[in-house]
């Protein structure tokens, strides 16, 4: 068995942003596990999907950066395939830029269109679901999909934040609590939590208990890729993460 990853080459464009988030983040995650991986090309989201989630003003600027918006465009657009494919199975988004810091009317973190926010509101919008959760394990916390998603009903928004390992495990296992109460379960995979990135709190061996957490919570679920900055590793912790939802589809 293969799990569905979104990904295209498309993704190592090296646009203007900063050095950290840079092409190398996606190849080092893909030839780890390309070889477990259904390889799923995305078409660039449309702009009506775009203002699902954000004002005019905001998509015009990244639309001045023709480079930028087609990359991001089509990073948002692999978002809701893998949205869409985990209605059925569980799927992640190898994609970039990410998306959790852009909100309604603004951007930032490395972010320009909120990816996650604009898969689940379309979702919706088609009519393909009527409930979502978004839990959002990155090391920094979601404020443009809070920002987004706030005041909809429809959606719960869980960010995962907590310190020491032990109770960021725990943080996570209640948010999935009441998860298969819910159409979809969406996560913001986020690896900078890892004992040798910026947030220095989890190891592997964790990643893959939170992707089975994650799969056993609710079977229609899917993951973007959000942050992880420590590149030598990036790619066995998002492999692991991925064995962790295999095991848990078995």
């Amino acid at each position: 068995m293969k799990i569905p990853v979104v990904f295209s080459e498309d993704f190592y464009t090296d646009y203007d942003t900063v050095d950290c988030e840079n092409p190398d983040r996606i190849s080092s995650i893909y030839f780890k596990i390309v070889d477990m991986a259904e390889i799923i090309e995305p078409e660039p989201c449309t702009i009506e999907d775009l203002k699902l989630c954000h004002s005019d003003n905001l998509i015009e600027s990244v639309k001045r950066k023709e480079e930028l918006f087609y990359v991001a465009t089509k990073s948002a657009g692999g978002a809701i395939k893998a949205a869409e494919i985990g209605l059925k199975r569980p799927a992640f988004a190898l994609i970039r830029p990410p998306g959790h810091h852009a909100g309604y009317n603004f951007n930032g973190g490395f972010c320009f269109f909120n990816n996650m926010a604009i898969a689940i509101k379309k979702l919706l919008k088609d009519g393909k679901i009527r409930t979502a959760l978004i839990v959002d394990i990155d090391l920094h916390y979601g404020n443009g999909t809070y920002d987004i998603v706030k005041g909809d009903e429809r959606i719960r928004f869980r960010n995962i934040d907590a310190y020491p390992r032990g109770n960021f495990m725990k943080d996570l296992k209640d948010a999935l609590v009441d998860a298969g109460d819910f159409d979809i379960v969406g996560c913001s995979a986020g690896f900078d939590t890892y004992i040798k990135d910026w947030g220095a709190l989890l190891t592997t061996e964790d990643f893959k208990t939170i992707g089975n957490m994650l799969a056993t919570s609710n079977p229609h679920m899917f993951a973007i890729l959000e942050g992880g900055y420590y590149v030598p590793d990036l790619g066995i912790n998002v492999r692991a993460f991925l064995e962790g939802i295999m095991e848990a589809c078995l």
